[in-house]
């Protein structure tokens, strides 16, 4: 990930741009503007599941400052093959979809993409339900291998075999996945390097497909590792309204936690060219040019006048509403 400054060579990683400039392209400063993206950028909602069974007393670990081995210990003495959501998880999920500023958000996807481990699977199906009588297609639902959680050691990132979820989640295409699961390893945890690489490629899978509208439903790891310790990254903060007490960009996801990203892929040589070196120097392999460059722009998704979800599952427009 990458701070986009106008000063000084950056390290490749802890870095984010704010994007207050009324001349910035997508969050990209003004310097840039000559770069040209290499698909037309897209609107992706990034969702995290909800709370699994390995979660709780690690994720409460985690938020009074634990070290990661005292996290990882706890998540493997509550571990469970591909762990499922708990009741709280599940009532997330739907409280979540249930949101007024969120069920405007989530009306015009286009593309619903998932993990294929069950705790993603469900969080997507219980947040954003098809329609009555909506077909596979209204939106379609994809399942991508990259997007699975930091693989290997723990039983809760081991996915099932193709035809089982085939069976436990119908509306689903599973085409993208190999039959059984050959990444998983019992004997190591995945590298960071590794999983933020699957996350990178997961995303230009995602800026490859015809949908403009995209709901990203994965895992707080995988996230953190792809936003925070790539650097073919950048990440940068679009959001109105800022303040003191608002949430750094960079944070880990919370269980249930949804974030909306306006998604761009630019050429390396005009995004590096156009920075003259100052956010892009530092990446580089062997001497070559690397690959695309993606920019992941937080916007906020703000209400501008009363919007109801009634329990009978409807919206209710009381006056205009606007999402920033």
């Amino acid at each position: 990930m990458h701070h986009l400054s106008s000063s000084s060579s950056l390290s490749s990683s802890a870095r984010y741009s704010s994007s207050s400039s009324d001349d910035n392209i997508n969050g990209v400063t003004s310097s840039s503007a000559a770069a040209k993206p290499l698909f037309p950028p897209k609107r992706v909602l990034v969702l995290r599941h909800g709370q699994a069974l390995h979660n709780p007393r690690a994720e409460a670990a985690r938020e009074n400052g634990c070290s990661f081995d005292e996290f990882l210990r706890l998540m493997q003495e509550d571990d469970a093959f591909d762990a499922a959501l708990t009741e709280l998880g599940e009532n997330q999920a739907i409280d979540v979809g249930r949101q007024a500023h969120v069920r405007l958000a989530l009306r015009n996807v286009e593309m619903v993409v998932s993990s294929p481990l069950s705790r993603a699977l469900k969080t997507a199906d219980l947040a954003h339900p098809l329609p009555a009588g909506a077909s596979k297609s209204e939106p379609r639902r994809v399942c991508i291998e990259y997007f699975r959680e930091i693989n290997g050691k723990l039983l809760n990132a081991q996915r099932r075999h193709r035809s089982e979820l085939e069976q436990k989640f119908p509306d689903w295409c599973f085409r993208q996945i190999p039959t059984e699961d050959e990444s998983w390893c019992p004997e190591e945890l995945e590298s960071t390097d590794d999983c933020s690489e699957r996350g990178y490629r997961g995303l230009l899978w995602i800026m490859q497909q015809s949908e403009e509208n995209v709901l990203l439903v994965c895992h707080g790891g995988l996230l953190s590792y792809t936003m925070n310790s790539n650097s073919k990254v950048v990440l940068v903060d679009g959001r109105k309204g800022q303040s003191e007490q608002q949430r750094c960009i960079t944070k880990r996801f919370g269980n249930c936690e949804l974030r909306e990203f306006i998604v761009t892929v630019w050429d390396y040589d005009e995004f590096s060219s156009s920075e003259k070196n100052i956010a892009m120097g530092d990446v580089q392999k062997n001497g070559e040019n690397t690959e695309p460059v993606i920019t992941l722009e937080e916007v906020s998704m703000e209400m501008q006048s009363s919007y109801i979800v009634n329990d009978d599952g409807k919206d209710h427009n009381e006056e205009k509403v606007q999402i920033m």
